[in-house]
């Protein structure tokens, strides 16, 4: 999706990917890529709460794992509390995604 919207300091936005779909499908009214672009974003956080992972071919790949409960330490005071047990959520970038990043900061440099 070159041309895409959102490349600077604020990053990329929903609204960004909605006019991105607009503008590639020029069928489309912005009503119907909104309803697209929030159709996936529903699929993958459902897919990801159902405990699957989620794999885009040459992206990269969303996957929820348990984390156990342990002892922390609070910074401020020093104090000694417990982390109760939680999912965390990890992306794994593609090969590919991960050498056109790293490409383009290399270039940059």
């Amino acid at each position: 999706m070159s041309g895409v919207k959102g490349k600077g300091r604020s990053g990329l936005t929903k609204a960004d990917l909605v006019d991105a779909v607009y503008r590639r499908h020029g069928g489309l009214t912005k009503n119907e890529a909104a309803e697209i672009v929030s159709e996936i974003f529903t699929t993958v956080k459902s897919t990801l709460v159902d405990g699957r992972p989620v794999r885009i071919k040459n992206f990269g790949s969303f996957e929820v794992s348990p984390s156990p409960g342990r002892v922390g330490v609070n910074p401020l005071s020093g104090k000694k509390l417990y982390i109760p047990a939680h999912n965390r959520l990890h992306f794994r970038p593609a090969r590919q995604l991960r050498s056109v990043v790293k490409d383009k900061r290399s270039s940059e440099e």
